[in-house]
């Protein structure tokens, strides 16, 4: 029973690790899977198996325990069809038909075998499934990146990668990670990135005697064995950094292992993690993977579980900053701004850490849609106009403005909730984001006709700029705390200067403008005298829960004016 139960095991397995995300299976999954076999053996060994002979001379087995190894190799034959059906976009399509048809074809030998124990025909069906997946999948020619000639794919390096943790010593993975100026790729910055990677796998195949495989579409990865060629490849590669690329950086990583990663799977998270989000955060050409960057990644990825979590119930919070409007003294706005608690604390997670890896994982429009919801309902039931206010600021990414279906979604939510559209201002965030300009404008024009307003968000840094404002009729604009900042520095007065004329060229273009960052009375009265219409910051209140903000609308009276700040 062996000959059914071990194969359709190892089929199994094979088939998670190439339908899994990271190509890397844990101790852990395999004995998961493999205990079904175990206690089948268990039981054939416990019970006995039965041996009869049919009308034709044909030796058979049958019992109970024989039935038993029937039943756990069937499962492992259907899960391993489930798990291809339903993880069929994780393969390529003619192997994803190979392998279909391979287990198909087992499926039906092993039953036909059932219910004809004299005839044998597992045997059959095994050697078709490994001639099939030899053809389509395992051909050696399919590891090769068709696009970059002497380089292995990924899957080479999965392979490859197993093969060499066995950890039963050291060995290196050096990677050259290749970071673009910009996000997307002319055709000449293609050819050149492709012509890089070439040289580096003609490099490392005919000097270190490995090939290079491609990890990421920006990232290049050799296994080594030596400290020796750990050097002779960061030395290759600081040379072709001397050569200087027109169009990226190329930076040099190393990691350990088992030392920093103890399983295949640690190696792929790791990798991963560093080319995909660690190396734009670094400046230096040379990057050793060691346990302070695995600890960032584990604390990432401790964030991205927090904010799955949040977005699945909701779970976020909503803070109001006061504004002041410096006419009339009085704090008849606020901004809205999302929070994030972290499980069973009273501690929160700075949006700093969880909204850039809530964009990456693509959570952001729906945090929000949450948010926009909480502040209609908090709006709604607090009867905030009854103490004056007259306008709520809502932050709406990149992402949600390019939607289509944006300004139905928050219209309908205005109206569920009977709040008047020009209650609500928008201000835009992350304007990187923005890669249609036409659903974006269409959005703005839309809700802009029911009466909310709109502006930009963080001017004077990243890419909150003036072309940003020619493209778009905003009402207000933020001057960006850091900019404010500089421009107030007693250090140089000369940037100075620069406050001021930002603040008349944007009076004269019919724009208001508001500063964020205020936090001493002297930048107050100072931003005041050059013109600034709104004030926000932490010198008139941090942001605070809804009930907090409340006892600040009832408490304050009024004090601060254009003429005492």
């Amino acid at each position: 029973m062996g000959s059914l139960l071990v194969p359709a095991f190892i089929m199994c397995i094979y088939v998670y690790f190439r339908t899994s995300r990271t190509r890397a299976i844990s101790n852990t999954v395999v004995v998961m899977i493999g205990i079904p076999m175990l206690l089948a053996i268990a039981n054939a060994i416990a019970r006995g198996i039965f041996y009869g002979i049919s009308d034709n001379g044909k030796y058979f087995n049958y019992g109970t325990a024989v039935d038993t190894c029937y039943i756990v190799g069937f499962l492992y034959i259907f899960l391993s069809l489930a798990r291809v059906i339903y993880f069929r976009g994780r393969l390529p399509r003619d192997g994803f038909i190979a392998v279909l048809a391979g287990l198909v074809n087992w499926a039906g030998c092993a039953l036909f075998q059932y219910f004809n124990r004299d005839i044998q025909v597992s045997a059959i069906a095994m050697m078709v499934m490994v001639l099939i997946l030899f053809l389509s999948m395992e051909n050696p020619k399919e590891f090769f990146e068709r696009s970059i000639q002497g380089v292995l794919n990924r899957d080479a390096f999965n392979v490859a990668l197993l093969e060499a943790a066995g950890f039963s010593k050291n060995f290196f993975i050096v990677s050259v990670i290749f970071t673009g100026k910009t996000n997307v790729m002319s055709i000449s910055e293609r050819k050149e990135l492709t012509e890089l990677m070439r040289a580096v796998g003609r490099f490392t195949e005919s000097y270190i005697g490995v090939p290079s495989y491609l990890f990421n579409w920006n990232t290049l990865c050799s296994i080594v064995r030596t400290p020796e060629n750990v050097e002779s490849y960061m030395t290759y590669v600081g040379s072709l950094k001397d050569n200087e690329s027109k169009n990226y950086r190329l930076t040099f990583s190393v990691l350990e292992c088992p030392k920093y990663a103890s399983s295949a799977d640690d190696v792929i998270k790791i990798l991963g993690y560093v080319s995909e989000e660690y190396v734009y955060t670094q400046s230096s050409p040379n990057l050793v993977i060691d346990h302070n960057v695995v600890d960032k990644m584990v604390y990432r990825n401790s964030i991205e579980d927090i904010v799955r979590t949040a977005v699945k119930e909701k779970s976020f919070d909503v803070y109001y900053q006061p504004i002041l409007t410096v006419e009339d003294g009085s704090f008849s706005s606020a901004e809205a701004l999302v929070r994030l608690r972290r499980p069973k604390t009273e501690n929160y997670i700075s949006p700093e850490d969880f909204i850039p890896i809530a964009e990456k994982c693509g959570f952001i429009q729906e945090i929000d849609d949450i948010v926009f919801e909480k502040v209609c309902s908090f709006i709604a039931r607090s009867n905030l106009q009854g103490y004056g206010i007259k306008m709520i600021e809502v932050n709406l990414s990149g992402n949600e403005v390019v939607d289509e279906q944006t300004h139905a979604r928050l219209i309908n939510k205005m109206e569920k909730y009977h709040i008047p559209p020009k209650f609500i201002n928008f201000e835009i965030t992350e304007t990187s984001y923005i890669s249609d300009d036409q659903a974006f404008k269409e959005n703005v024009k839309l809700l802009k006709a029911h009466g909310s307003t709109f502006s930009m968000d963080d001017f004077g840094a990243g890419y909150s700029n003036l072309l940003e404002i020619l493209k778009m009729d905003y009402a207000l604009v933020k001057l960006d705390k850091e900019f404010v900042w500089n421009c107030l520095d007693q250090d140089k007065p000369e940037n100075l200067r620069m406050l001021e004329y930002t603040i008349n060229f944007l009076k004269d273009y019919g724009l208001h403008i508001l500063a964020e960052g205020v936090e001493t009375l002297d930048q107050a009265k100072m931003l005041i005298d050059k013109g600034v219409e709104f004030l926000q910051g932490f010198y008139y209140s941090r942001p605070i829960p809804e009930d907090e903000y409340l006892e600040f609308l009832k408490s304050q009276k009024g004090l601060f004016s254009k003429d005492n700040g």
